[in-house]
């Protein structure tokens, strides 16, 4: 039990630490300025070039690369920043001689990519070495007549710095056969290699459903399952698929990630690359999945105790606020014979006996701070306060009700009685402070990440929040439907076997259509917001 604690109080103390630890970052990362400008024109040679961002931002894939005035591309020999939102590049040859072209590309702390490009005009030439002025007692060099002057370059010396073999290593320019025109080296685009973006989706997928069928499948049989051993057993089971599905997305991320970060696939393989991606915010949030998955698929005990030896928070909440719905709804205290919350011969699932694995599912909790828009918006205490509840709700809300869909399905299935009474009253009472709650923190997340209403339909991010909202409506009018009409039903006659039959249905319906939520909310943590 003291191993138990101390696990506990290590991760609130590391959550606590990096939450403590991070300063409030600008509402979205973007670029903001540069100097020289875009469309600005230089009459002198230029050696240095800063780009500012909005929010911190680091190199990605590319990084920094700038097209000289003959077509060749070239790594600044060095980059450097102090605060990660003004990158300096510097040159040891200073560029002239006309038209420049600078292109980044850069993740933000969310470790979503961004790419842009500007240019200018340096209308001065490059000195020539043969016109450096000579130092003191040094003669000047002799001219050559027949060598081109600084105005007129010669045709071999533009091929010769063309097809120059390109450095290697960090520092490496992209090799170049032939001079590039500036409009092509303007365009960006998506650089990442051919279809990590579909795989990093694919991964974010699998993350939240897992996180979903852990968190919710848990809260599901720890409050909302009173039963035979055998429905508890099967909610438990699919909560270790649940924590294998989180190890299985969180792997596959940490490819991804890396690979969008190096700009290659063969960047996993790159002990350095695998670093530098993973040392950060978004490697953190993997890492706590990983562990998190690993602990719930490993850890979580399928034991059961009698029910009626346990105390039971849902009969205390029914006390507070009725949830039955409708007028014919009573107090269970009073009619427990027609409302039963429990029956004798009911198990329920012995989390006393699961600890180490309550401890991965609070990690699996936790991990959704350091990833997504939360890692760079807003205050992150606040933001990190509000996504911890609209999380834990959620899925408390989604997972619960799958696992709902599951248990009807089974006991229907075995011919005996599906006491969908007792299942809806007492996951009602579950779901509906689940839905509050999170409705207020999703409210809240908005407002954060949002800069403005337009921000809806005119971003990836607010086009896949209306989506997202649209069928949490779906969802709820099927809650509500169960809610005001077919538990009051059931309250008349709890074994009219139409109305159990209606239940299951909508409830299959709800469960499909929050899957489908899930994996909204997956592409929503990596939309943009610009």
């Amino acid at each position: 039990m003291t191993t138990r604690v101390q696990s506990v109080t290590w991760l609130a103390a590391v959550v606590f630490a990096v939450l403590a630890g991070s300063s409030p970052a600008a509402a979205h990362t973007g670029f903001e300025s540069s100097s020289p400008g875009d469309g600005d024109v230089i009459d002198a040679p230029v050696d240095e070039i800063t780009v500012t961002f909005t929010g911190e931002a680091a190199p990605a894939g590319e990084g920094f690369v700038v097209l000289d005035p003959t077509g060749v591309v070239l790594k600044p020999d060095e980059v450097g920043t102090t605060d990660n939102l003004t990158w300096v590049l510097r040159f040891d040859e200073p560029i002239a001689g006309g038209d420049v072209g600078v292109r980044w590309s850069v993740a933000a702390p969310d470790a979503h990519p961004i790419e842009g490009s500007f240019s200018f005009t340096v209308t001065s030439e490059r000195p020539s070495p043969d016109d450096q002025t000579p130092a003191p007692g040094e003669p000047a060099a002799p001219v050559d007549p027949e060598e081109p002057t600084s105005a007129e370059p010669s045709e071999s010396a533009a091929e010769d710095a063309a097809i120059a073999e390109p450095a290697t290593g960090e520092d490496a320019a992209p090799a170049t056969s032939e001079p590039i025109d500036l409009p092509t080296f303007l365009e960006t685009g998506d650089t990442a290699p051919v279809g990590v973006g579909a795989i990093d989706a694919a991964a974010r997928i699998l993350s939240v459903l897992g996180a979903v069928l852990v968190i919710g499948g848990a809260a599901f049989a720890a409050f909302g399952l009173r039963g035979d051993p055998r429905d508890v057993r099967a909610v438990l089971f699919w909560v270790r698929r649940g924590g294998a599905v989180l190890l299985i997305g969180a792997a596959i991320q940490a490819v991804t990630t890396t690979t969008t970060s190096a700009g290659a696939w063969s960047a996993v393989l790159s002990p350095g690359d695998l670093r530098d991606a993973l040392w950060s915010s978004v490697g953190l949030a993997i890492a706590l999945r990983a562990v998190g998955g690993f602990v719930a698929a490993s850890r979580i005990g399928l034991g059961t105790t009698p029910a009626t030896a346990v105390g039971d928070p849902i009969v205390a909440a029914r006390q507070l606020a009725v949830v039955g719905g409708g007028p014919t709804a009573t107090s269970p205290l009073e009619h427990r014979s027609t409302e039963p919350f429990v029956y004798a011969e009911d198990r329920v699932w012995d989390h006393r006996l699961a600890l180490g694995g309550l401890v991965g599912i609070a990690m699996v909790t936790v991990s959704f701070v350091f990833d997504g828009h939360t890692a760079a918006e807003g205050p992150r205490w606040l933001h990190a306060i509000a996504n911890i509840v609209h999380v834990t709700t959620a899925a408390i809300w989604g997972g619960g009700v799958a696992m709902l869909a599951l248990t009807i399905r089974r006991r229907h299935r075995r011919g005996g009685p599906t006491r969908a009474l007792q299942l809806a009253v007492r996951f009602s009472v579950l779901a509906t402070g689940a839905l509050v709650a999170a409705g207020l923190a999703g409210l809240a997340l908005s407002i954060v990440v949002l800069d403005s209403v337009s921000d809806i339909w005119t971003t990836p991010w607010g086009r896949l929040l209306a989506v997202k909202v649209a069928l949490v409506a779906v969802a709820a009018i099927g809650g509500a439907y169960n809610h005001r009409v077919v538990v009051p039903a059931l309250e008349r006659d709890p074994d009219h076997q139409p109305t159990i039959d209606r239940f299951r249905s909508v409830v299959t319906v709800e469960a499909v259509v929050l899957v489908a939520v899930a994996v909204v909310t997956a592409l929503l943590i990596g939309a943009s917001t610009t």
